[in-house]
């Protein structure tokens, strides 16, 4: 019974809904981010990379520590976490990490957390080192210290170089169509690319989850499977249009059947990311990360699975016949000059 309503399905001929729902979805989209820039934290709510935090930073040798048997690193975290509890502090993400002569931790913090709470901590922290600390000449190798990082809402080279990627695969994508398929085609790739893309922006601008540079990555993402999935697509309608099977369909009927063909790959492909990006939230959740924080890569792919799959497979298959249309025409009036002539 599904399957039947599946086939049935035109959806050439809910065209004025579909540009009507992206109409509005972007549109409103870029009317909250532009708000929320001049209000709020910026156009997108920008968090993790893009974020000003202060942070405390625990460096340290390879040197005997009396812990217990326990290792350098796992010693030190006991410490902070014991001494960010005492002044009434909670880090929202922490990383551990080697160096030449031994290793690092960062706690990061937000950016309201108190100054003078954070000092405390790390004066803590220092005493106690200090007293674990065993080394020949009693020389203080590890310490801990307090930062404060200031960044520029939405820079960094990782948006300019997203925005490169994209224009260039747009423009390679069009080009590309024109000479495989032709001018209806790329246009109708084109179109998808913008739209999907648009739609991507105008969702994460509405769904005010903290992001940094992942915003950037799967911008990039959203218009390579867009690429793929109109490869797919196009593919069929040239395939479909030469089929003595469907000469009785027109434009409208080739283009509803090569989306219903084409459906489960352009759904299947954008899933499996978001799916990726699941288990990718799951194992950042387990190291210790802010479950806000790593929520970023999740939504980003889910948004980047809606804007794809909603373009793909229904604004673009509906779009697309009348480009075609206004192609046929044109081919037809430029003949006929030429016959005239």
């Amino acid at each position: 019974m599904k399957s039947n309503k599946l086939a049935n399905f035109n959806v050439s001929a809910k065209m004025h809904i579909f540009v009507i729902i992206s109409c509005l979805v972007i549109a409103i989209g870029i009317a909250a981010g532009t708000i929320f820039h001049f209000v709020s934290n910026g156009f997108f709510n920008y968090g993790g990379d893009y974020e000003t935090y202060k942070s405390v930073s625990v460096e340290y040798e390879d040197i005997d520590f009396s812990g217990g048997g326990k290792e350098p690193v796992e010693l030190i975290k006991d410490i902070c976490s014991t001494a960010f509890g005492n002044a009434g502090v909670s880090a929202k993400a922490s990383s551990f990490g080697d160096t030449s002569t031994g290793g690092k931790v960062v706690y990061k913090f937000m950016n309201s957390t108190d100054t003078e709470k954070l000092s405390a901590a790390v004066e803590a922290i220092n005493a106690e080192i200090k007293k674990e600390v065993v080394s020949a000449g009693g020389i203080q190798f590890s310490y801990a210290s307090v930062h404060e990082a200031e960044t520029v809402l939405g820079g960094g080279l990782a948006m300019t170089r997203a925005a490169i990627v994209i224009a260039t695969v747009i423009a390679a994508h069009f080009i590309y169509f024109a000479i495989r398929y032709n001018l209806t085609m790329a246009l109708g790739a084109m179109l998808a690319d913008v739209h999907n893309f648009a739609l991507y922006v105008a969702l994460i601008a509405l769904c005010r989850v903290p992001v940094g540079s992942t915003i950037a990555a799967y911008a990039v993402l959203t218009v390579l499977m867009t690429v793929i999935g109109t490869s797919f697509l196009f593919d069929r309608i040239r395939k479909n249009s030469k089929s003595d099977d469907n000469k009785k369909l027109d434009a409208f009927g080739i283009s509803d059947l090569s989306s219903r063909e084409s459906f489960a790959i352009n759904v299947i492909m954008p899933a499996c990311l978001a799916a990726i990006s699941l288990v990718l939230f799951i194992a950042l959740v387990i190291s210790s990360m802010s479950p806000l924080v790593a929520l970023a890569p999740v939504v980003c792919s889910l948004v980047a699975f809606i804007s794809c799959v909603y373009g793909t497979v229904f604004f673009v298959p509906s779009v697309y016949p009348r480009f075609k249309v206004l192609g046929d025409k044109a081919k037809a009036k430029s003949k006929a000059k030429v016959q005239a002539k």
